[in-house]
Order: C-alpha cells, then structure tokens, then sequence
C-alpha cells in the first residue's frame, strides 16, 4: 500500500520511496529547495511521496514573478528533465544543465567542460542539504505535529540564510578594515633618528 499510514501518533506521515540500498524508505518530510544568489527558498515540503518534476514549471513562474524575469539557466537533478519541462525551459531561453534526451545528434561534440562546471554549481544545493541536516538540526526533527514539523524545516532554512547574511557581513566588515589600514598605511612616515626613539607623523 503505497499511502498506508505508518504511526498513528502522526497519521499524516506517509512512507516515500527511496530505493537505496541502506533503506528503501524512508518517513518524514520531503522538503524542495531552490538556492538563488547563495541564499535557500523553501519551494515545497510534503509528508506524502510525490514526483518533484511536476512542479518545475510553477517553481520557475514564481521565480519571474518575484525577480521579473526568467532565470538565465537551471541547476537541477536528472529527475527534472523531463521532455515537458526541457521544452518549457527551450521556449523561454532558459539553459537546462545536463544531457539532452533521446540519441545525441551526429556530428556535434557535447560541452564537456560546460556540463562539468554545472555539476560542480548544483553541488550547492547538496551542500545546502547537508548544513541543514547536520547544523541546523533538520536530520532529526523530533516535532510531533504536521505544523510543528514545517514550521521547524522552515526555521532552519531562516537559520540557514541569517548565517549567510553574517557571513557576508564579517566578510563586508573584513575588506573594510583592510582597506581602512592600506590607506592610513600611506599616511605614516617614518623619520630616522639618532637617538633612540622614533618619532612617527
């Protein structure tokens, strides 16, 4: 039974299938995140098992509506690239990373280094998974409500994107002061002196 209820202190969890080889299912949440500009969206979250490519199109229509425009290219997962949503992206000028589907066309080499340097970009996300999970405690979340459950996922992506900002803050804060100590650097001199002080302007 695909939508059996597995707890009954939490009906509303559902088992998601998986198939890896440590556990085939897994029970919890099933969160979908976009990372743009470094920082994490929350795009959907969902106790139930459900194909992630059948929201692409909404997720990018959102992104038009809050940005004003199309992104220039798409980062996205293998299970995203269906003929749909690749003929979706193709219409409105925007780049899917990876392989076209069907047979490659003769005579024309695939962009090898192009489809490398969007593997290594979309490892961002993985990354941004990854922190969650272990710094922000969403590997374990011990709500018991289905609202308490959301409401938790989506603190730790707050978490996620306030310690970004930080971040970009220190780091902000750091160039400042470099550059505030090169340009007072100029302004000293040293004078030579016989005695033994030093008498610096």
């Amino acid at each position: 039974m695909s939508d059996r209820i597995v707890s009954l202190s939490q009906p509303h969890v559902r088992p998601v299938y998986r198939g890896k080889a440590r556990c085939k299912y897994e029970f919890g949440g099933k969160a979908e995140i976009s990372v743009s500009g470094g920082f994490v969206r929350l795009e959907r979250f969902s106790f139930d098992a459900y194909n992630e490519s059948g929201g692409l199109v909404d997720l990018i229509e959102r992104y038009r509506v809050r940005e004003g425009c199309y992104p220039e290219r798409l980062l996205a997962d293998a299970i995203y690239r269906t003929r749909a949503n690749l003929t979706y992206c193709r219409e409105r000028g925007i780049r899917f990373m990876g392989k076209p589907l069907g047979r490659p066309p003769k005579g024309v080499a695939p962009d090898v280094a192009q489809s490398r340097r969007d593997e290594v970009e979309r490892v961002e996300v993985e990354r941004k998974f990854s922190r969650l999970k272990g710094s922000f405690g969403l590997g374990l979340v011990r709500a018991r409500l289905r609202l308490t459950s959301e409401s938790v996922v989506s603190l730790g992506i707050i978490a996620l994107n306030v310690a970004a900002i930080v971040r970009c803050c220190f780091c902000l804060l750091f160039f400042l002061l470099k550059k505030l100590h090169k340009n007072l650097s100029k302004h000293i001199i040293h004078i030579p002196h016989t005695s033994k002080h030093t008498f610096i302007q």
